[in-house]
């Protein structure tokens, strides 16, 4: 039993004897095969969990500086917010009104606080200052200048007339308190109401414009940026502004802005369209030149500030006058420096004040000589009526008057010899119009302004 037991025992040992050591083996091939694939992953692993604990410290790195860059930029935009308050008080609220004198502004600040400055204030003495100014740079920094130089031109315009030395003194202002990089670009004008004649310099800025229908000017004078150099040598200039004119200013920022073609708005495009509406009104031609620019920059954001102001002289009301002298020739020259003087700050140029002289020169003394007849017991009245368009001068005597059409003419060849007639050629030549009363003792002239139609 025991040896059957042992036998059958035997007998089934042998047969799993066979297999199991190749069953043993697989397995520790499979084993020695995993172990060798979990080393190559954890191989591949070690460097995937640097490179994750770099992120997750890169990740925090980044919140903690995002963190920042919000604190920061609030700061910033709390800083922008003063430097935007304190450039809105810079700038004049309203203009004030002067009669004769016709404007328009338009304001646009960027979002980055620019330094455009303008200004129109009464000068007295019939003059009116004209400040159209651009600051470089942005933020606080350029606030700084802005008020360094608000201060100065405030400051420098009291009882002076020359833009010239307002400039410089503001130059050496801006210069004296602010950092070395810091300047600004200017235009100063200094308008007489009473002539209208205006002086100006331009500090490097951007050349205004004076367009009419047959004008178009670009008012520039030598002269570096205010605060660059301590001799900056401004020069100064002088224009005489017509009502037909219009008087264009503006900042950097209008034609350095650029449109979605990569284009600016450009000078060259200005001037085309000022010429296109030169004959509009200062309001309206702001209106449309803004119109006109945002069509071209569309939905593009200006990052400078943008100024434009357009002005206009009003058509002066006719001055009038008259003059009554005994007939004594040598009173003459009131009555010249009278006329001549009005005329002359009308700036109705040498060539009108020649014809004007010689024609009134005539006209007087032929009421004194023929028309009183040297009579000092007699007078002479002369009347006059000037305006933007005409200069109109009545002479009359009290004498018994003449018919002017028996004078004989004396261009005819067989006049030459004769004494008379050479005066009413002369009026007749240098004047527009010359006619008579009824009577013959009153002479009308007329003399048309230069640029009169």
């Amino acid at each position: 039993m025991t040896r059957e037991r042992h036998s059958g025992v035997s007998h089934a040992s042998g047969e799993d004897a066979v297999s199991a050591p190749e069953d043993v083996r697989i397995l520790q091939a499979e084993l020695k095969e995993a172990r060798s694939e979990i080393a190559r992953l954890r191989a591949l692993l070690a460097p995937l969990q640097e490179e994750l604990k770099g992120l997750q410290a890169t990740r925090q790195e980044v919140e903690r500086l995002s963190h920042e860059l919000e604190q920061q930029t609030g700061r910033i935009e709390q800083q922008l917010a003063v430097a935007r308050q304190f450039q809105s008080l810079f700038n004049p609220p309203a203009l004030p009104e002067i009669e004769g004198v016709s404007f328009a502004i338009r304001y646009e600040p960027c979002r980055l606080v620019g330094g455009d400055l303008y200004d129109i204030f009464d000068m007295g003495n019939s003059c009116v200052g004209i400040l159209v100014a651009d600051v470089a740079g942005h933020g606080l920094a350029t606030t700084l200048v802005t008020a360094v130089a608000r201060m100065a031109f405030d400051t420098f315009r009291q009882n002076e007339y020359s833009p010239r030395v307002i400039m410089e003194k503001v130059n050496t202002q801006v210069m004296r308190h602010t950092l070395s990089n810091q300047f600004l670009t200017a235009f100063l004008g200094v308008l007489d109401l009473e002539t209208s004649r205006m002086k100006y310099v331009n500090a490097a800025h951007p050349r205004p414009v004076v367009c009419a229908p047959d004008r178009f000017e670009l008012l520039d004078t030598e002269g570096l940026c205010c605060g660059m150099f301590e001799e900056p040598r401004y020069g100064e200039k002088e224009i005489v502004l017509r009502p037909t004119d219009r008087l264009i200013l503006f900042t950097r920022g209008l034609i350095d802005s650029f449109g979605p073609d990569c284009q600016p708005y450009g000078e060259a495009r200005l001037h085309a369209f000022l010429k296109a509406h030169c004959d509009a009104p200062p309001a309206e031609i702001v209106k449309l030149v803004m119109e006109d620019f945002r069509g071209h920059i569309g939905q593009t954001e200006p990052t400078e500030d943008i100024t434009i102001l357009a002005l206009s002289l009003a058509p002066r009301r006719a001055f009038e006058d008259r003059i009554v002298i005994p007939s004594e020739p040598q009173l003459l020259h009131r009555i010249e420096n009278r006329i001549l003087s009005r005329l002359e700050a009308l700036n109705y140029g040498e060539r009108a004040l020649f014809g004007v002289r010689l024609a009134l020169e005539e006209a007087v003394i032929n009421a004194i000589k023929h028309g009183n007849k040297m009579d000092k017991a007699k007078k002479v009245t002369v009347t006059y009526s000037i305006t933007d368009k005409e200069c109109v001068i009545s002479v009359e005597d009290e004498g018994e008057g003449f018919d002017p059409s028996a004078v004989p003419d004396p261009t005819d060849d067989a006049n030459l010899e004769l004494p008379h007639g050479r005066g009413l050629v002369l009026m007749r030549a240098y004047m527009d119009e010359v006619s008579y009363n009824e009577k013959g003792n009153r002479v009308v002239m007329r003399k048309k302004a230069p640029w009169a139609d």
